[in-house]
């Protein structure tokens, strides 16, 4: 992807460890701050994230701005959210960021995607170093608001990337794993260490590109899984009987061919889809009485 030629840009942006030191702060464990710290990755990410030809990315968690400096090398404009003034006021002060950059604060898991896609005025591609503790919360709302996004790239712990590519019948296989294979088509990037973070968690990451795809789910897909996976020990037809009927169950499982005994680690995505339409067709013709 070539980058964008401009004087306003520094060639080498300071590391997160320096600022932190140069401003007498630390990071913040309550926000599960780990920045990352090698500007050649930053930049390897929005390479291989292979996203050409985009007026406008949007950054969540813009954090000390080394993946904010990278995206602003390759995009005509950058608009960054972050929800820590002390990170705020340190890129303001340091002004190492060209004015293509807009810097937002805010909290990343109340924003109104569909407000912020009309004012960009195209479905959003989204970049980010996800804290771990809000990552699933965080993917479970993209996905709902799936119509509004054509892209995210999004840095996570290792094991929350393993859960999004797993496939059906494997131990980390559920929920999330359901919706990506459904709604996207998902590439891992990169792994990361530790220690390409300042400071470094205890655990590896992973670089995931999510690309979306144009499809149609039924209202009560989310609701569908949420209870299927709500206990994982117990058969997926109990699950599902704390909410539907047994009676209409047992007869779509015999539809779909859905075996009574199976479990909700067993069900491939397209089923989920296949029952979840099922379900909804139930729901109206019983809303319809």
């Amino acid at each position: 992807m070539p980058e964008v030629v401009s004087r306003d840009i520094p060639s080498r942006p300071p590391g997160p460890k320096e600022l932190l030191r140069r401003h007498g702060l630390r990071a913040r464990k309550s926000l599960g701050q780990h920045f990352l710290a090698r500007p050649e990755v930053a930049h390897r990410i929005v390479e291989l994230a292979d996203l050409s030809g985009l007026k406008t990315v949007v950054e969540l968690g813009a954090g000390l701005g080394l993946l904010t400096f990278a995206l602003a090398r390759h995009f005509p404009r950058v608009i960054a959210y972050e929800l820590d003034e002390r990170l705020l006021e340190i890129l303001e002060k340091e002004a190492f960021l060209p004015p293509r950059v807009e810097l937002r604060r805010g909290d990343i898991l109340r924003l109104d995607y569909r407000a912020l896609r009309e004012e960009i005025g195209a479905p959003l591609v989204l970049f980010g170093n996800l804290p771990y503790y809000l990552s699933s919360r965080l993917l479970f709302r993209l996905y709902q608001e799936h119509s509004s996004l054509r892209a995210c790239v999004f840095m996570f712990q290792r094991e929350v990337a393993e859960r999004l590519l797993a496939p059906p019948g494997s131990k980390s296989y559920g929920l999330l794993s359901v919706l990506t294979a459904l709604l996207t088509q998902a590439r891992r990037l990169l792994v990361l260490s530790p220690g390409h973070f300042y400071p470094p968690p205890e655990v590896s990451s992973a670089v995931v590109r999510l690309v979306f795809r144009e499809v149609r789910c039924p209202k009560n897909l989310f609701r569908v899984l949420k209870v299927a996976f709500s206990r994982r020990r117990k058969k997926l037809l109990r699950n599902l009987a704390t909410v539907w009927p047994e009676g209409p169950l047992r007869e779509i499982f015999r539809e779909l061919a859905l075996p009574e005994d199976l479990r909700a680690e067993a069900l491939a995505p397209e089923k989920y889809l296949a029952l979840a339409a099922r379900l909804e067709a139930y729901e109206t013709v019983e809303q319809g009485k």
